[in-house]
Parts: structure tokens; sequence; C-alpha cells
């Protein structure tokens, strides 16, 4: 895989799947990365979801639970996954960083017939989730596991991603939004994750 005109491509120059998001705006020049979770358990749910102009967000990629990769905004282009966000003296993260949404229901709650659901009520298999508690919270909750196909399609466009545009880190957006935001929550091994991308020992 490849980045050609802030676009990824395939090792043969042949374009990796792109859907155009309405909403996307200025130019940026990327200088961090930022992890999220799509708190939706389809990536067909997260990519419609992106495509519609009433959602006022989006993200440069989508990665879903099988490793498959979509890429929605160009990398040059300012996608809308942070929303009020905060990084030292930098104010609103969309600015100034590429966004890779992860398919993942996040934080979930126990239902009355002891089935974990997210927000929406979809339905997560026990054997998908693990009890943990959020670095930012005092209570533990069910959250949705990330799947190892799914993380090694995440290093592969990060890495890729850090090789072309030399970010300063890499960060999630409980990160940038602390208090309003918890993905990419605490069963994302954040430190492994930017050791491998950024090639920090």
């Amino acid at each position: 895989m490849k980045i050609r005109n802030h676009r990824l491509a395939g090792d043969t120059g042949e374009s990796v799947t792109f859907q155009k998001s309405p909403n996307q705006s200025s130019p940026i020049t990327p200088i961090y990365l930022l992890l999220h979770y799509t708190a939706g358990t389809t990536l067909d749910g997260a990519v419609s979801w992106f495509l519609n102009p009433a959602a006022q967000a989006s993200s440069h990629v989508v990665i879903g639970r099988d490793g498959a990769i979509i890429q929605m905004v160009a990398f040059n282009k300012k996608a809308w996954h942070a929303g009020e966000s905060v990084w030292g003296n930098l104010h609103g993260m969309n600015q100034y960083a590429i966004g890779i949404e992860l398919v993942n229901a996040g934080k979930l709650r126990k239902r009355g017939d002891g089935k974990w659901e997210n927000w929406t009520s979809n339905v997560v298999p026990d054997t998908d989730v693990t009890i943990a508690t959020h670095a930012h919270e005092t209570t533990e909750a069910g959250w949705q596991e990330y799947t190892e196909a799914q993380i090694k399609a995440a290093i592969q466009v990060a890495s890729l991603l850090h090789a072309n545009y030399h970010f300063t880190d890499v960060l999630g957006h409980e990160d940038v939004s602390p208090g309003r935001k918890t993905d990419p929550g605490p069963l994302f091994s954040m430190n492994s994750f930017r050791s491998r991308v950024l090639g920090r020992a």
C-alpha cells in the first residue's frame, strides 16, 4: 500500500476503496494521528453515517472489524472527527490531525437479560466483551474488544501515514477531549500502538 496524492493506493497503483464524505473542509498540514472508535458495530453503518451531510462528522479512514479499509477524506483535507478538542496550545484538533475510526461498539451497558449493548441498543456478544475501567473514570464497564485483523490494518495504515506526514505523536480522542470522549478506550493498547507506528523503543 502507498499514498498517492493524499490517498491510499495499492502496491501496484490501484486505488483503495474511497467513498468521499461531504463532511470535510479546508486543507490541513497534519502533525498528529488521532484514534477513535465508531461506537457502532458495523463498517457499513459507520460509512453510511459519514456519507450523510446531516451527520456533520467524518474521518479520513474507517477500519472494519475484519481489517477492511475505507478512506473517506483525503489526508490533506480537514475531516470532522475530533469536535471540541485541545492538545497543548492547539485548539480544534481537526485542523492538525488525521483521524482513523475503528469499528468498535466502545463502552457498553448490560441489559436486564444480561446481554451487552451499545448506546444504540445493538447487542455485542459476550465473547467480544471485557470488563475494564477507563483511565478517566472510576467504575468498571463492559467494552468491546478490538480484533487482531483490525489492529494489524490500523498499524499498517498508521505507519504508512507517519512515513509520509511525520507525526509528532499518536493520540486518542480521549486525550484531546477528556471528560467528553472515551475512545479508543481501555482495551486499545495505545502505548504499544504508538511505539510501533512511531518506531520508538
